[in-house]
């Protein structure tokens, strides 16, 4: 910290543009102008600091909250480019697939589905991906121990506004919510 405030000292003297003899010639009254000058702007400088300090704890917070509902929402999420591969993925489909983020992670999505519903999801994947809204599909994932996981995935582009990125189809992602409707398909059987 000390390093960065001697840069900015130095930064700040190679800036200032007086010379001694102009320093010397100052009058008492303009001594005393300039030191309440620098007392007010030093009292703004804490002021916007204590700000940006606040700023700085209110996105740590809300960055917090987001992660803790993505990772403990009851349903499975997981955010695919539009290639299929998956660039996040939430802890519950992580712990339903019985998975590391490591091992989902930049891996193609159709890598955790039963090679009965592959083609099933690779024929459907692009017009999901382009045009999701009011589309769903049934297919059944590779759990734990390789048990099948029925499951229901709906989805949603991101808003390339709030994601920060451009209209380029290349860089947009889906929004893929798995619901496990196993529980559902005993019930109603």
């Amino acid at each position: 910290m000390a390093d960065y405030a001697q840069q900015i000292k130095d930064r700040a003297e190679k800036i200032i543009d007086f010379t001694p003899e102009e320093i010397s010639q100052i009058t008492p009254d303009e001594i005393q102008r300039i030191f309440y000058d620098l007392q007010i702007h030093q009292i703004e400088l804490k002021m916007q600091n204590q700000e940006l300090r606040n700023a700085q704890e209110e996105l740590t917070r809300s960055r917090n909250n987001y992660h803790y509902l993505f990772h403990q929402l009851p349903i499975g999420i997981v955010i695919v480019n539009s290639t299929g591969f998956v660039e996040q993925v939430n802890d519950t489909l992580l712990e339903w697939l019985g998975f590391d983020k490591g091992q989902l992670v930049k891996k193609h999505l159709s890598s955790v589905i039963v090679e009965a519903d592959k083609v099933h999801f690779n024929s459907r994947f692009d017009s999901f991906f382009k045009i999701p809204d009011g589309k769903s599909m049934l297919l059944s994932l590779s759990g734990r121990k390789n048990q099948a996981l029925k499951v229901k995935m709906l989805a949603k582009k991101a808003n390339d506004k709030d994601a920060g990125t451009n209209e380029n189809a290349a860089n947009q992602t889906l929004i893929i919510t798995i619901t496990e409707v196993n529980d559902l398909i005993a019930v109603t059987a």
